[in-house]
C-alpha cells in the first residue's frame, strides 16, 4: 500500500503512544477492580472490548466487555464515566459506535465554517469536496489528476495550508493574496506546481486568510496533506487510492 500524505510529523511516535494508550486504559480497568473506598462508583471490573482515538487532543473512547462506554486521557489516569455531548454536531454521545462514527466527520455547515474565507481554490461544479492541501505535497500534486474526471460531479475546494515549511509558507501567502484578486491564475498555479514562481505579494495581502487557515488547519486536527472531506463530511488523511470509490462510500481496504 502506498504512503500517500505528506506531514512534517513522525507517524511511528503516533502509533507507539496509541498502543500505549490502550495499556494504560487495561491498566486503568484493572486498577478499577480493586477495592477503593474513595470512589462512590467504582468502575466495572471489566476488560477492554474495543477503543477508538478521538479527534480531541487526548481522548480515547473505550468499550468494556460489560457494554459500558468510557473515555479515557490518553495517559490512562482519567477516565470520564457516562455520556458526553459532541457539540460539533449537537449529539448526546451514548453509544461506542454512534462515537466512532461522529468522530470520523465533521459538519462544516453547522461550524458555519465557510472555506472561502480560508482562500478555497474551486475546481468543478456540484456537491462540495473539501481537501487542505500543500502546494509542495506531491502526494497531493498526484492526486490533482484524480479530479480531473470527476469536475462535472463534485465542486473541489482546495485549501492550501503550509506544513512543509518556510517554501510552503511563501507559497500559500502567496495564493491566499492571488485568489482574492484572480482565481483563475491561482488555480492555474497550484494545480500547475508553479506556486514557486509566484510574485511576492504586497505587504499584509493575504496575510489575514492564511490565518484564518492556520487557525481551522489546528482546530480541525490537520496534522498533514491531503486532508479530505466528503459531502456527507467523512474524513480522509491522505490520498484514497480510488477518489472516485472513496467519495461514493465505498469502502477502501484498512491502509
Amino acid at each position: 500500500m502506498r504512503q500517500n500524505l505528506d506531514s512534517p510529523l513522525d507517524e511511528t511516535p503516533g502509533r507507539i503512544a496509541r498502543h500505549l494508550a490502550a495499556s494504560l486504559a487495561a491498566l486503568g480497568l484493572a486498577a478499577a477492580s480493586l477495592a477503593n473506598p474513595g470512589v462512590a462508583e467504582p468502575l466495572p471490573s471489566a476488560s477492554i472490548a474495543r477503543m477508538a482515538q478521538l479527534p480531541s487532543g487526548g481522548l480515547q473512547a473505550v468499550e468494556t466487555t460489560d457494554g459500558e462506554l468510557l473515555f479515557f486521557s490518553e495517559n490512562g489516569r482519567y477516565v470520564l464515566r457516562g455520556s458526553a455531548v459532541d457539540l460539533w454536531h449537537g449529539a448526546k454521545l451514548t453509544a461506542f459506535d454512534q462515537t466512532q462514527h461522529l468522530a470520523g466527520r465533521i459538519d462544516l455547515a453547522r461550524l458555519k465554517l465557510d472555506v472561502a474565507d480560508l482562500g478555497a481554490i474551486d475546481v468543478g461544479e456540484g456537491p462540495e469536496v473539501v481537501i487542505f492541501v500543500d502546494p509542495f505535497c506531491p502526494h497531493c500534486t498526484a492526486m490533482y489528476a484524480d479530479l480531473a474526471p470527476l469536475r462535472a460531479t463534485y465542486r473541489f475546494r482546495l485549501v492550501p495550508i503550509p506544513v512543509l515549511g518556510e517554501a510552503s509558507q511563501r507559497a500559500v501567502l502567496a495564493l491566499a493574496c492571488l485568489s482574492g484578486s484572480d482565481p483563475e491564475q491561482a488555480r492555474d498555479a497550484l494545480l500547475g506546481g508553479l506556486t514557486a514562481d509566484l510574485p511576492e505579494p504586497a505587504a499584509g495581502c493575504g496575510e489575514a486568510v492564511a490565518q484564518r487557515t492556520l487557525i481551522a488547519a489546528q482546530i480541525l486536527g490537520i496534522r498533514g496533506t491531503p486532508f479530505l472531506i466528503a459531502p456527507d463530511g467523512r474524513l480522509r488523511q491522505g490520498r484514497p487510492d480510488d477518489l472516485a470509490a472513496w467519495l461514493a462510500a465505498v469502502e477502501e481496504h484498512a491502509e
